[in-house]
């Protein structure tokens, strides 16, 4: 073997191990961090500082990435630069940019003024543009296939690090919102009512299932004065965290005007609407029934603020609870009439958001409210809560197990 022959090799092989080193010091390094920045900073080190190139840059559509080193570019140059790698529509592996001035002089310019030589493409077939940009070496020497090939393997691990980057980033953004929902769930839980009241001559039952840990339906038991109770059920638009964080709002807003208007329903539906559309805007709204229990008397007052109407179940004799007024949360200026309920023993009133009898079965047949009071009506013997279980296995049984698609609240509110 000749001298000459001889020292190439061996200088080849000296390049080889220098790569080999070099990849198996990136891939230890880039698969230690899920963090873009030190990933595209370990990425254009170990090829920059291998080929000898001034600058780089790395373009990913997919996800909207655009990394650089060596230069800076301008707004239009960055819009520029994006229209013009995804204007080929040819499928090409390497580019050299000098060949693209007169098929796209513009891209060509922007390129040629950063001294960019080569362009790589790491896209699969199919895929959204990715793209690898090289400039020349300190040397001025063109770059080999070498080079190329150990660009593109290089860079076959840094997209495997992005992907896994974005991954880890959503599964903690996840974890993140999980927790919150969680906290939230909590906040919730604690502000409904930890205990029904134990009425002489009424019997209550409640049952309250959110589809999403937290939800938009909402119902409250306040405190009892002269023997009167203010109970209510109100359905925020919505569900998950904001719907609940607007329930909540909404609580303190009842729990804060119920003093002022305890014995107006109407008034009382009037100023927590103002105060509703403070910070609602007309942007959301709450539907609401609010009734007033009077134990002594066996009477209900109540105001429907565009809740889905209750039910009186007296006798063979069904009848919807429908005066009081506009939904809440909408305009600063309502006004509510009151209905006024004088009741006898076996009397049942069903009180309930839309998701108890807008639950489906599979062929897309409701539930519906007939069906509830029918039941209601053959169970009428039953006490309130076996009236309410009875009501959600008849739903669940009806729907097949299916989950409802809204949140489900059922007040059953019975005279002895």
């Amino acid at each position: 073997m000749e001298e000459k022959q001889l020292k190439d090799l061996v200088k080849e092989l000296k390049v080889k191990n220098f790569q080999f080193n070099s990849i198996y010091e990136f891939s230890s390094s880039i698969y230690s961090s899920f963090n873009l920045e030190s990933i595209f900073r370990i990425f254009f080190s170990t090829i920059m500082g291998h080929m000898g190139i001034t600058r780089a840059f790395f373009f990913d559509e997919k996800n909207k990435l655009l990394e650089k080193r060596g230069f800076r570019f301008g707004k239009n140059e960055k819009q520029a630069l994006k229209d013009g790698l995804k204007a080929g529509e040819e499928e090409w592996e390497h580019i050299e940019v000098r060949t693209i001035e007169k098929k796209n002089p513009e891209l060509f310019e922007i390129l040629a003024e950063k001294n960019i030589s080569n362009l790589i493409n790491l896209a699969e077939k199919g895929e959204k543009i990715i793209v690898l940009g090289l400039g020349q070496k300190f040397n001025r020497l063109d770059l080999k296939q070498e080079d190329l090939d150990f660009s593109l393997f290089l860079s076959r691990f840094t997209l495997i690090a992005i992907e896994n980057s974005f991954m880890i980033s959503k599964m903690i953004e996840k974890q993140k919102m999980e927790h919150e929902i969680n906290i939230a769930k909590e906040i919730q839980l604690s502000l409904l009512p930890q205990e029904l009241p134990e009425f002489k001559n009424f019997d209550i039952a409640v049952k309250y299932e959110p589809i999403q840990g937290v939800g938009g339906d909402y119902y409250d038991i306040l405190k009892e004065k002269d023997g009167k109770t203010p109970v209510l059920i109100a359905d925020v638009e919505g569900k998950g965290l904001s719907a609940a964080l607007l329930a909540a709002s909404s609580q303190a807003i009842f729990h804060a005007v119920n003093d002022l208007y305890f014995s107006g329903p109407e008034d009382f539906l009037s100023k927590a609407n103002s105060l509703i559309y403070n910070f609602t805007r007309g942007n959301r709204f709450i539907t609401i029934f609010w009734m007033i229990v009077d134990d002594k008397k066996r009477s209900v007052s109540y105001v429907n603020a565009g809740h889905i109407e209750p039910i009186l179940i007296s006798g063979k004799q069904a009848t919807p609870l429908s005066k009081g007024g506009f939904l809440t949360g909408f305009t600063n200026d309502a006004s509510y009439e009151k209905g006024k309920l004088s009741l006898k023993s076996g009397d049942v009133i069903a009180a309930f958001t839309d998701g108890v009898p807008e639950i489906e079965n599979g062929e897309g047949e409701e539930y519906g409210v007939d069906r509830m009071i029918k039941f209601i009506m053959k169970k009428k013997d039953k006490t309130a809560a076996e009236i309410n279980e009875g009501i959600y296995k008849q739903m669940f049984k009806f729907s097949g197990n299916r989950k409802p698609a809204d949140d489900c609240t059922l007040i059953i509110l019975k005279v002895k």
